[in-house]
């Protein structure tokens, strides 16, 4: 309780001194200039923007500062007891680049998923499993994780559903252990179902994220479309939050959510180079948990998919309204005994009455015998104290009979 307390504590404290989303403490930046001590990082997007011919190259921008997530998620502290060695985590998305040297010599890849043309995925990828360098303050929450590289969008990441779902698909076929997307599932599809049902049975645990990360384009400000599809009930679904545990209220809506994770202002690497970039949604959320997801299953490698996601809730910081993710309570806390799957009833084997005019006659020898027992007890009951009364001699009539 403790240890939670001291970390809401500082959560808040960090969250007062946060700069704006974009701006970041840089200590090593040159002195005595306008804007120094600071270091701006460059947004990364979902998708190539309509007008951008080729893909992103943009190398973002080297900071050694430390994401304000690295505190507010306790990394240091889980580290010490697991880094996600082991695991394997799919970034089903606009693919993962390798060339990030966070990332180099851990990315799979199936068929183009190498190529991430938008930088999204890798940026997720990074969030997941970035090694933790020197020089520099950013790592992801399951720095020896492996990543499995998916495609589930169009190549300038393009929204593509069924993509989606096949996607998850074939990264559970491939051994995931864990699974996170870049946009919500909708639990309705049959494709999405299917896809939910191949994880089952290969034992990934799927992490979706509950909202989209930005309005739909086209929209009037302030207008943030319908909210994101019911997610499938087997998927962890996670929302996201600010530096101080709170969601701005008008961010995109949602149907249900199960946990929170930061998702705000976050710190990840692009697809070009070792500069970082910054951005903000539930994907991003999600993959966060996705790395505590391969933390837990590094650290209880006998646990089910199933199991891990009871830990990550069982072990999340409590709040008003949905639990707020804590990689080493998860990691670290104890496990909630399975509940016992209830007894069969089995069923009572009855004579069967095949001739019923043997049965009636039964029932009227019970009836008669019990009426029988019924009024022995009564008699008894009425003549055994009299005789006690007399020591059992005899009465009136039976001492005149003999005496005459």
């Amino acid at each position: 309780m403790r240890r939670r307390t001291t970390a809401l504590l500082g959560l808040v404290t960090l969250a007062a001194l946060l700069p704006p989303p974009a701006a970041f403490a840089d200590p090593g930046a040159p002195a005595g200039r306008a804007g120094s001590g600071t270091t701006t990082l460059p947004g990364m997007p979902e998708r190539l923007p309509d007008g951008q011919e080729g893909c992103n190259t943009h190398r973002g921008r080297p900071t050694p500062a430390a994401p304000w997530t690295r505190r507010a998620l306790g990394l240091d502290q889980v580290w010490k007891l697991s880094r996600g060695r082991g695991t394997t985590v799919a970034v089903v998305g606009t693919g993962v680049s390798a060339a990030p040297a966070v990332l180099a010599g851990r990315v799979t890849a199936l068929g183009a998923a190498d190529r991430d043309c938008v930088g999204r995925g890798t940026f997720q990828a990074g969030l997941v499993a970035g090694a933790s360098l020197p020089g520099q303050g950013f790592s992801g929450v399951a720095p020896a994780a492996r990543i499995l590289a998916v495609r589930g969008t169009g190549e300038r990441g393009e929204p593509d559903p069924a993509l989606l779902a096949a996607g998850v698909r074939k990264a559970a076929e491939a051994g995931a252990d864990v699974i996170t997307v870049t946009a919500p599932l909708d639990g309705s599809l049959p494709a999405v179902r299917a896809a939910m049902a191949a994880a089952a049975r290969y034992d990934s645990l799927v992490v979706v994220p509950a909202a989209v990360d930005a309005a739909p384009r086209g929209g009037s400000g302030g207008d943030q479309g319908p909210p994101a599809p019911a997610p499938p009930p087997e998927a962890l679904a996670v929302l996201d939050s600010g530096p101080q545990g709170t969601r701005n209220p008008a961010a995109p809506g949602y149907t249900r959510a199960d946990l929170t994770a930061p998702g705000a202002a976050l710190v990840g690497p692009g697809p070009v180079g070792d500069g970082k970039w910054t951005a903000s949604g539930s994907s991003l959320a999600a993959a966060l948990t996705a790395g505590a997801a391969a933390l837990v299953r590094s650290y209880h490698p006998a646990l089910r998919a199933d199991q891990v996601r009871e830990r990550l809730l069982s072990g999340a910081y409590p709040g008003a309204g949905l639990p707020a993710l804590d990689p080493y309570g998860a990691v670290s806390g104890p496990a909630r005994p399975a509940a016992a799957a209830p007894a069969a009833e089995k069923p009572v084997a009855l004579p069967e009455q095949t001739d019923t005019g043997a049965a009636r006659s039964t029932a009227l020898l019970v009836t008669a015998v019990s009426v029988g027992t019924i009024l022995a007890v009564a008699f008894a009951a009425a003549v055994l104290p009299r005789g006690r009364a007399r020591n059992w001699r005899p009465g009136r009539y039976e001492a005149d009979r003999r005496a005459g």
